[in-house]
């Protein structure tokens, strides 16, 4: 983020707020912002208001899209890099469906969610958290009583 003059061309904002705008156009949040700015999060956002009001859009990211985008104003950029994701995420990404896990060939469904068990599996794991949360309930009441009773045994 430097060099903010020269970016900033003829549009109607002041460093600061073009600076704003920059790091959320670089998916920072508020907060990110604010550190390398030196700022608290909340000027951030002041500025960010000040841009929408200033290029009067209705969101930051049509702000951003706005100043940033140049022809690719129409594209929508992914929150994630594909390197960031794992492979078979990102060639799904490309094409917008998931293969389903349960070994079927050849079948794709439109974003299915991914269960790494199975059913037999999630239930035996489920059970087991609640007898766990059982044992340990149980176990503080214990303790709890026996503090109690000792309590009473000397004080008496």
């Amino acid at each position: 983020m430097t060099n903010v003059s020269e970016k900033r061309g003829d549009w109607p904002l002041t460093d600061r707020q073009f600076q704003c705008l920059e790091g959320f156009w670089a998916r920072k949040t508020s907060k990110q912002i604010a550190l390398e700015l030196s700022i608290s999060h909340h000027s951030v956002e002041k500025h960010l208001l000040a841009c929408r009001e200033r290029l009067q859009v209705s969101s930051s990211a049509e702000a951003a899209r706005m100043i940033f985008a140049g022809d690719e104003a129409l594209a929508v950029r992914p929150y994630y890099e594909a390197s960031e994701l794992h492979p078979d995420a990102a060639m799904s990404q490309r094409s917008g469906t998931h293969q389903l896990p349960c070994g079927s060939v050849g079948v794709t469904t439109e974003m299915a969610p991914l269960n790494r068990f199975g059913a037999g599996m999630t239930l035996f794991l489920i059970l087991a958290i609640a007898l766990g949360s059982i044992l340990a309930v149980a176990g503080l009441i214990a303790a709890a009583q026996g503090a109690n009773e000792l309590g009473s045994a000397l004080l008496s």
